[in-house]
């Protein structure tokens, strides 16, 4: 499902209830959604944050059972992109917190 369509179906549900939101998620990870998608789909259909989209998804009964392989898949993902960037990377802010964790990444300006 392209991002324009999960947007309108979240927009077109009323904002749900924890129970029914876990209930939808349910649904849509059988139609076979994948968990960005269902990100996407929260953060529009609760008007949160990306990150808190992620955290209700990712702690959500129908996908704590993909909760550390997503994890470590973004963590890689992240690893590799410092990698292929680290000659262009002057600075990096990482905070952790119980609730989320933030990385800044300041790049040099490039070379013309």
């Amino acid at each position: 499902m392209i991002p324009e369509e999960i947007i309108k179906l979240a927009q077109t549900e009323k904002k749900l209830l924890q129970s029914e939101l876990d209930y939808k998620l349910f649904e849509l990870k059988t139609l076979n959604w994948r968990i960005l998608e269902c990100i996407m789909f929260v953060k529009t259909n609760q008007n949160c944050s990306l990150q808190e989209a992620k955290t209700i998804v990712l702690e959500s009964k129908a996908w704590i059972d993909k909760r550390d392989e997503f994890v470590n898949h973004q963590q890689e993902q992240m690893e590799e992109f410092l990698d292929a960037a680290k000659n262009d990377i002057q600075e990096i802010q990482q905070t952790f917190s119980t609730t989320k964790n933030d990385v800044m990444i300041f790049s040099l300006k490039s070379k013309k």
